[in-house]
């Protein structure tokens, strides 16, 4: 759960401005994100910590928490911060920012929905703040978007404090809102979806997503899939400090698929490189050029409507560094049913010497 510092009750609200002067807009994938000036903060303040890391813990600096409670499943938070806009907590993970959510929810969507040839049927697993809807329903081949959330509370919240994320996409004709386990869903019904998109909160010990994490969720999940299908899931962190969930998700997919594969960029809330992963037993992303998915997205979207993703950047997230590639193919656990994810022990290449600049080889 988040923890607020406030050591001096007020501070906040009668502080003066940060700064005398608006900044200039900057160009879309770019961000503002810079130390305060701690004479102008006093001696104290409110800070929401974020300690969903078992090893790190960050601190964003707030003006005020809009939304504090408690939901069925989950302690949900949502504060305006001052380098980040209005930011969502569930169980003391940030989900998403208002500076940096569109490039977060552009990169989940975007890529498999426009690979695909005719997206006209989408699953989408978790989502409550209704940004990953909004993408979705961008397409205009998409008849019907179907959204399945466990916590009604945590949707009814972001539909009132988080406007901004779901730009009335709960609204649409569209769109239908399911409240039930996302994995009872799929256990019940014989529905064929052209994509299916998980993006519930993070694989956390005892979290209410733990079930839709493993090889016979992903199983469940194939056989709702017509011909041609793909699948999308948010990958989790992917940083060489923290990469072990994500190649173990990684692993898990391919049991199942024939095709799976990692990409990621930098959320700048997110403070790291976030992962995601593609699965579909026939696309792949490296058939597609950066010109492809630009006329892709020139007439699926039009020219407006992304402020991050373009064809370019869509492949450069697919290709990896050498050091990347190698935690990518270590060998590990694959995610079971009711076997708890441990972290295994490092992996490290063996140790030897360094190699030799060429310099300085005989």
């Amino acid at each position: 759960m988040p923890v607020f510092q406030d050591s001096i009750p007020g501070q906040i609200a009668g502080e003066a401005p940060l700064r005398p002067y608006p900044l200039p807009p900057l160009p879309p994938g770019h961000f503002y994100v810079e130390a305060e000036d701690k004479r102008s903060l006093g001696p104290g303040g409110i800070f929401v910590r974020e300690d969903a890391d078992p090893f790190d813990e960050y601190n964003y600096r707030v003006k005020s928490i809009v939304y504090t409670g408690r939901t069925q499943f989950q302690d949900i938070v949502i504060a305006d911060t001052y380098n980040f806009g209005r930011a969502l907590f569930l169980d003391g993970a940030i989900q998403s920012s208002a500076e940096d959510e569109a490039l977060y929810h552009e990169m989940l969507v975007q890529p498999a929905l426009l690979m695909h040839d005719n997206p006209r049927d989408v699953l989408i697993v978790g989502g409550g703040e209704g940004a990953t809807l909004r993408e979705v329903l961008a397409h205009r081949s998409v008849g019907r978007a179907v959204m399945i959330d466990i916590d009604r509370e945590v949707v009814d919240i972001c539909r009132d404090q988080l406007p901004t994320w779901h730009c009335g996409a709960f609204e649409d004709p569209r769109a239908s809102l399911l409240y039930l386990d996302g994995r009872s869903y799929l256990e019940g019904t014989d529905e064929k979806f052209d994509i299916i998109i998980i993006d519930v909160v993070d694989m956390l010990e005892n979290g209410p997503a733990q079930r839709l994490y493993t090889r016979q969720f992903y199983e469940l999940a194939f056989r709702h899939l017509r011909p041609g299908g793909i699948l999308i899931v948010q990958g989790l962190e992917f940083s060489f400090a923290d990469y072990k969930a994500h190649c173990a998700l990684l692993r898990t997919l391919r049991t199942v698929f024939a095709e799976v594969h990692s990409y990621k960029t930098c959320v700048p809330s997110f403070l790291g490189s976030w992962g995601f992963l593609i699965a579909s037993n026939s696309v792949s992303p490296h058939g597609f050029s950066a010109d492809a998915l630009d006329r892709a997205i020139l007439t699926r979207l039009g020219s407006e409507w992304l402020d991050h993703v373009t064809g370019s950047f869509i492949r450069a997230s697919f290709i990896h560094c050498k050091e990347t590639q190698f935690l990518l193919d270590l060998p590990g656990p694959i995610l079971e049913d009711d076997v708890a994810f441990v972290e295994p022990p490092d992996i490290e290449e063996e140790e030897v010497l360094g190699p030799l600049l060429p310099a300085l080889r005989d």
